[in-house]
């Protein structure tokens, strides 16, 4: 337990270094077979969608590969949340833009979608055939707070990683917090709130570093 604390403690201040260490040295551009297998291994791992899609992107790309630094990974993100339809296809097709230009989109999409898709149609066909079942339906009543529970420690990882800090990182929980009222109370519109985000940064958060950021802290 006390191991498990210190890693949280230390968390963000490894992620600021690993992120300098990107900025002045930064990765090689991946291969197209390198970056299609971190994508293959997404795709049919990543079990439940939506959460545990996002955490196994955020592993592959940043964590392992360092393909991506924590801040752009969340730029991506932030991006991918204004676009139509399934974001996280958006965010796959950023990430592939970012480390590997355009043929990189190509790769990304194909290898996160092709995947997936096929996977679900066997297990979508399987399902018809025993979704009746009493235990199945059961075991599928503890699939929500799972999924609930993922999707809540990936967004208290992302707010770890973007506040900054000393006491401002007060103002931005509660920033944070006010943004989880609005869609949780009010049904405010994901792309309101992340373009509310966008002018709030413009206007008073410019030349302030996150601890995503690699800068110095400020």
């Amino acid at each position: 337990m006390f191991a498990r604390s210190r890693y949280r403690a230390l968390g963000p201040i490894i992620a600021a270094q690993t992120d300098v260490a990107h900025e002045v040295n930064p990765p090689a551009r991946p291969s197209v077979f390198d970056l299609a297998r971190a994508w293959i291994v997404v795709s049919t791992q990543s079990v439940g969608g939506g959460a545990s899609t996002l955490f196994l992107m955020r592993r592959q790309m940043v964590e392992r590969h360092g393909w991506l630094t924590h801040r752009q990974f969340l730029e991506d993100y932030a991006l991918s949340k204004m676009s139509l339809g399934i974001n996280l296809v958006a965010l796959a097709g950023l990430i592939g833009s970012r480390v590997a230009g355009r043929g990189g989109i190509a790769v990304s999409l194909i290898a996160l979608l092709v995947p997936a898709a096929a996977i679900t149609l066997a297990l979508t066909i399987g399902y018809t055939l025993v979704r009746d079942n009493t235990l199945v339906r059961a075991a599928l009543t503890g699939a929500g707070p799972a999924a609930a529970g993922m999707t809540a420690g990936i967004a208290l990882t992302f707010t770890r990683q973007t506040v900054r800090r000393g006491w401002r990182r007060t103002i931005d929980y509660g920033y944070a917090a006010a943004v989880f009222g609005a869609g949780l109370f009010l049904g405010a519109s994901p792309l309101i709130v992340i373009v509310a985000g966008v002018l709030v940064g413009a206007a008073f958060l410019r030349g302030e570093t996150t601890r995503a950021s690699g800068d110095p802290g400020t």
